[in-house]
């Protein structure tokens, strides 16, 4: 076994944040198509609800759609990257900036796999994927480092 549990540990807290990015995606994915007027409450897939919101029926509501999983993306980012932080003892930043880097790897894969992205959700969506997952990091470090570090005694005497 492995005398010391921090890698098993960094990597649990990498794959809960990931796991919880995707349920807070795929909920405002059918949150907003609901809500837009997509009418099967079962997705066969990803890329016939981005169809439906760039060239189908769904056209009128394609800024609404997209700016809203912009911001929802943005957001379990944000949640997905605290949670990593939490979870993880040292380097809290490099970790969430890890889980940024998978999300824009991924974002790039479903921007160039999937077609009828609109071209600002292209440009957009890989930088607030990984800056929202870093700065959710960067949070709970600061509040790490401000409010619960140990002071150390020092040395000196007076």
């Amino acid at each position: 076994m492995l005398r010391d549990k921090t890698v098993v540990r960094n990597t649990i807290a990498v794959l809960i944040g990931l796991a919880i990015i995707y349920v807070i995606v795929q909920f405002g994915l059918i949150y907003n198509a609901d809500r837009l007027g997509w009418d099967d409450k079962i997705f066969p897939e990803w890329r016939h609800v981005i169809k439906f919101f760039s060239v189908g029926v769904g056209k009128k509501n394609e800024v609404q759609f997209f700016g809203s999983m912009l911001a929802i993306s943005g957001l379990g980012a944000l949640i997905g990257g605290v949670v990593t932080a939490l979870i993880v003892r040292r380097a809290k930043q490099a970790y969430t900036m890890f889980v940024g880097f998978i999300l824009l790897i991924i974002a790039l894969g479903d921007v160039l796999i999937t077609p009828y992205h609109p071209t600002w959700y292209e440009v957009a969506i890989c930088p607030v994927l990984f800056f929202s997952s870093w700065i959710g990091g960067l949070c709970v470090d600061l509040i790490y480092k401000k409010f619960l570090k140990r002071n150390k005694p020092t040395s000196q005497s007076y």
